[in-house]
């Protein structure tokens, strides 16, 4: 039952089965935030070891130095697909620098949107020669319709994970999706990318995955890469559509028979003709009494990539003939654009009524189930301040800036460095519309863009403020709309990501704080996301170098004697840390000399 109290998180749906690590992955998401994209290297590392990571009360934790090595050694391993001029505008962080090289903004071929919400995740096991065991690698995947975002939203989410046993069922279709949004990437798209997207999509081919529990079989439609019909069917005994957005072009052009139950937002029912709200018998609004903090976005246009969503956002299309039930969910809603013009992803899952029908998915009217948030449909509201002509030019202008291809240029300058973007095509905007740019490290430097000629802005600026992110701001009278693009930094000098790192960790006195806090009896101090907050604001104060005095090696010595473990899940960090130069002097050596006697005792030592 899709039951408003059962809740999945993406960190939970991430987190590799047991005895399993990440390996690699590739997402495709609509609207991107960047913050929420930090997170996913954090939650690929939460496996429940002796590391600091989990806790008796269930909650995640990752202390800020393991998240720096998280995000360092998991960020090259991701390719993620993104709508071009939907990633939203967030504060400034230098853990970002991170992401610069994981995102490749795409476009839809029949001039919609690129709207799906899929995760493929590779797992494997640690390579162990001593007992002749190879690597054993797992597929994961994740079919959702949130957005890589922190939306507090309604949204479905199946995961499939791949059989042990020569049973289940084919997703190849993914492994097409994917290859496909490599031809329609507005960047060049690097060697790594491609091997990465291929080498998937080939274990897509070959994998199969278990069914979820009462599903007889399923099938994966991709929609909007070529021409194709709707996989819904044209007719049912029984049906019931969920879906945030509806268009009268969905009943004119896509599904012409009735459906038994409607449920949508309000404003999307007052949008609709007559004709159309006749194809629905019983009209619901969904209405969770949430409450959703709208300070501050009085001016941002509706379309803007940054603007939360909150209320419902799940598309579930569910359709009952005898005793079998077929269920679409994924990412389309039930609007004609869905259907003709965006790439969109629909997974139909097939089996009993008794499991997936209508009733089981939404409870029956005496039930305490997703019944209770649906609503009768009273009709349209006043209309609010027209506002259209603004939105869709900032929209417009948005998606026509994201498709150009941005090159940024990294030069040494003076005793500092200085970074010049450009395109190779003008930049175009309406009349009227105002455009400003900047690295998003350096709100400061804000720039005004002119319109009919290529964008060539130049910033000096100091190594760590070089972005590969460049900031945009565009407004047309009283409404804003500010959005992120990828850029491809040419002559970035080989130290930056090791000054970043030493930057993000800091100095001995700060390294010194956060390994005593991971040494700590009970190392919970961070949640994930205070983590991600804490690494990218801290200030990072003098040397420190004499910070390391007895306290330190006390607990070192302690935990050596008390929980050796914790020091062999550590080691690799500090392994890491030292390749990269980035720990007080002295240190790497004393680390090893205190490993090597906490692991003395173990297999292979």
């Amino acid at each position: 039952m899709l039951h408003p109290e059962n809740r999945l998180t993406l960190i939970d749906a991430m987190r590799p089965p047991a005895g399993f690590r990440f390996e690699s992955a590739m997402a495709v998401t609509f609207t991107l935030d960047l913050k929420a994209l930090l997170a996913a290297p954090a939650a690929l590392t939460l496996t429940g070891h002796a590391t600091g990571v989990g806790g008796e009360s269930g909650d995640d934790r990752l202390e800020p130095v393991e998240f720096v090595h998280a995000l360092r050694s998991h960020a090259d391993r991701l390719t993620v697909f993104g709508q071009a001029g939907e990633i939203a505008l967030p504060p400034s962080r230098r853990a970002f620098a991170f992401l610069e090289r994981a995102i490749l903004p795409v476009s839809a071929p029949r001039g919609g949107v690129v709207h799906p919400k899929v995760w493929v995740i590779r797992y494997e096991t640690a390579e162990d020669p001593a007992r002749r065991q190879a690597v054993e690698p797992r597929l994961r995947v994740l079919v959702s319709s949130r957005n890589l975002t922190f939306d507090a939203s309604w949204d479905t989410m199946v995961r499939f994970d791949e059989a042990s046993a020569a049973a289940g069922m084919s997703l190849q279709p993914l492994g097409e999706l994917f290859t496909g949004l490599l031809n329609h990437c507005s960047v060049d798209v690097t060697q790594d990318h491609r091997m990465r997207v291929q080498s998937l999509a080939a274990s897509l081919h070959d994998a199969l995955f278990a069914l979820p529990a009462g599903v007889d079989d399923l099938k994966v439609h991709v929609l909007g890469l070529e021409p194709k019909p709707s996989p819904l069917p044209g007719c049912a005994e029984r049906s019931l559509i969920i879906s945030p957005f509806v268009s009268d072009g969905f009943f004119a052009g896509v599904h012409a028979a009735k459906i038994d139950e409607f449920v949508s937002r309000p404003e999307s029912f007052d949008g609709l003709a007559e004709a159309s709200l006749s194809k629905m018998d019983k009209i619901h609004t969904f209405e969770d009494n949430g409450l959703l903090d709208r300070g501050g976005e009085e001016a941002m246009s509706p379309f803007d990539p940054g603007r939360p969503l909150a209320g419902l956002h799940a598309k579930v299309f569910a359709f009952e003939n005898g005793r079998q039930a077929n269920l679409f969910l994924g990412s389309a809603n039930a609007t004609g654009a869905a259907f003709r013009r965006n790439v969109e992803i629909l997974v139909e899952l097939v089996g009993h009524t008794a499991v997936l029908g209508i009733d089981r998915l939404c409870g029956a009217d005496d039930d305490q189930s997703l019944r209770d948030l649906f609503h009768d449909y009273r009709g349209p509201s006043p209309p609010a301040e027209p506002n259209g002509e603004s939105e869709s030019l900032l929209d417009r202008a948005r998606r026509s800036i994201a498709e150009l291809d941005f090159e940024g240029e990294v030069e040494p300058s003076g005793a500092d460095w200085a970074v010049t973007y450009r395109t190779t095509e003008p930049v175009r905007a309406p009349e009227g519309l105002t455009i400003g740019c900047w690295p998003l490290p350096v709100i400061g430097q804000r720039r005004d863009v002119p319109v009919g000629r290529p964008l060539r802005q130049h910033f000096e600026t100091s190594l760590e403020n070089v972005s590969g992110f460049l900031a945009f701001e565009l407004a047309h009278e009283d409404t804003l709309s500010s959005f992120v693009v990828p850029v491809r930094l040419v002559g970035v000098p080989e130290q930056r990501d090791r000054l970043l790192l030493r930057m993000l960790i800091g100095n001995a006195e700060r390294f010194f704080r956060y390994l005593m806090a991971l040494l700590e009896e009970d190392s919970s101090e961070f949640t994930l996301l205070d983590t991600i907050e804490r690494i990218s604001n801290e200030p990072v104060t003098s040397d420190g170098g004499d910070f390391m005095s007895l306290p330190v090696l006390e607990k070192l010595l302690r935990t050596m004697r008390r929980d050796p473990a914790k020091l062999a899940g550590l080691h690799p960090l500090v392994s890491d840390l030292a390749d990269d130069d980035a720990l007080p002097p002295g240190f790497a050596e004393l680390w090893r000399m205190i490993h090597d006697v906490a692991t003395a005792g173990e297999p292979g030592q």
